[in-house]
């Protein structure tokens, strides 16, 4: 099976491998696609590798995303066998395979069934975000709150808006000028196209996965919340504001009721393109021009 491997220099090696084994509990899944996030950039760019988590010229698989098809079940696995359709996480940074490739091993826990309805590729382009998204509204317990969404118009963004609505939240959104209307469809109340705007309101929470940090605490309360996608972006606590960020967990029981929110047309799905496996490097780079919404797939 192909894969591909970087060290972190902007490499895209891809190389050929015995297809891994699943061991108890974990499936196989035969790729259809993956999707191109922040953290696989990152890791291309070598931020890892400064930061210590992998050393200095050690090669690590890219890619968290995967939809595709299981194609071998390990000891101990209920409720997925061979065939099945599937969308999953692949969770951390580390020398083992990636989902940019043909084959991947994944805890069956970080497993979801497709549900009808929901192109097999396409499916590439939501766990992460939208998982990212739930797990952090249910921090911010944002049920009759005034919730502040910054970066609505990004990935994480774009999921955290309609979710926060459908739980309860008053949602003002900071997204772009070309996405008002698809943020008040999807449940936004309020929708600026900058933060600054907001001078003369104060809010519960903030969820920031567009990484404002500390400028934004001037606009919650006093004993409020902020929540980020970065340890680097959380700023120091003031006020009694409690300042944190979310660290993704692959579930794939959650994953499915994600899934199912996105085929039933409840969540929105944006598919910026795609490209092949050996195109990579171009996915990257589209990824970084954001000149089209949505997420680029690697159609493997």
């Amino acid at each position: 099976m192909r894969t591909i491997l970087t060290t972190g220099t902007d490499d895209f090696t891809i190389i050929d491998r015995a297809a891994p084994e699943p061991r108890s509990g974990e499936v196989r899944i035969r790729v259809a696609a993956a999707s191109v996030n922040p953290v696989d950039v990152g890791a291309a760019h070598g931020v890892f590798h400064r930061m210590g988590v992998i050393p200095t010229g050690a090669a690590v698989g890219l890619g968290w995303d995967v939809s595709g098809v299981v194609d071998a079940v390990g000891p101990d696995v209920t409720g997925l066998t061979t065939g099945t359709a599937v969308a999953g996480l692949r969770h951390g940074i580390g020398p083992d395979i990636g989902t940019y490739g043909e084959a991947v091993v994944l805890p069956a826990t970080a497993v979801a069934r497709l549900p009808r309805g929901l192109d097999p590729a396409d499916a590439a382009a939501v766990p992460l975000i939208a998982l990212t998204a739930s797990q952090a509204i249910d921090l911010l317990n944002p049920g009759g709150r005034r919730l502040l969404i910054v970066g609505a118009s990004g990935g994480v963004g774009g999921y955290a808006v309609p979710l926060a609505a459908q739980r309860g939240a008053t949602v003002t959104a900071v997204g772009k000028r070309g996405d008002v209307e698809n943020l008040i469809h999807h449940g936004a109340g309020t929708v600026v196209t900058d933060a600054a705007e907001l001078t003369d309101r104060r809010f519960d929470a903030v969820f920031d996965p567009a990484g404002a940090g500390a400028g934004l605490l001037d606009l919650i309360v006093d004993g409020g919340r902020y929540l980020g996608t970065a340890p680097r972006n959380a700023p120091a606590p003031v006020r009694g504001i409690t300042s944190g960020w979310i660290e993704v967990r692959a579930d794939g029981a959650e994953l499915a009721g994600l899934l199912t929110e996105v085929a039933a047309g409840r969540l929105p799905l944006r598919i910026a393109g795609d490209f092949a496996l050996d195109e990579a490097a171009k996915a990257h780079q589209a990824f970084e021009d954001k000149s089209i919404p949505g997420r680029w797939l690697l159609r493997i």
